[in-house]
């Protein structure tokens, strides 16, 4: 006869694993800040708590830098400038509010690209088409995003 299990090992495993998922959860976010810069555009493009812009199309193939936010950034446009959020689920990625002086667009890009979005002092944001035609006409207007040509 086999000798049966400890009887802690269901509840350890019911109660490490989540703790275990968390952990590299966090630390795979931290690195994946880390690597696109957010810290740095955090500390000097921080935005005020509750900030709200206005809805831009944020598309679905955004990188910043090497990494990848597919489906998790979010912009907003307001007059002070570009507002930048990634999902919650996403640890260390504070809202960014960017002054659209700061920010200049290239057009063209790469395969999956539409252009690039440089933020002074910060990192570069290769954008979709729709990510990037919102930006362009929210920078040219000011701030206000304008109905699509």
């Amino acid at each position: 006869m086999q000798p049966s299990p400890p009887w802690f090992l269901l509840p350890a495993i019911l109660v490490g694993f989540p703790v275990f998922f968390v952990g590299i959860w966090t630390l795979v976010c931290a690195i994946i800040a880390a690597t696109a810069g957010w810290g740095a555009m955090a500390a000097r493009y921080p935005a005020p708590p509750g900030f709200q812009g206005t809805g831009l199309p944020s598309g679905w193939a955004n990188r910043v830098g090497v990494a990848s936010y597919r489906g998790v950034m979010h912009f907003e446009a307001a007059p002070e400038g570009l507002v930048i959020r990634v999902s919650r689920l996403f640890p260390f990625h504070p809202a960014l509010l960017v002054p659209w002086r700061a920010i200049s667009l290239t057009r063209g890009g790469g395969l999956f690209s539409a252009g690039s979005m440089a933020v002074e002092g910060g990192s570069t944001f290769s954008l979709n088409g729709d990510a990037f035609d919102a930006i362009e006409r929210a920078l040219a207007g000011g701030g206000a995003p304008t109905a699509r040509k």
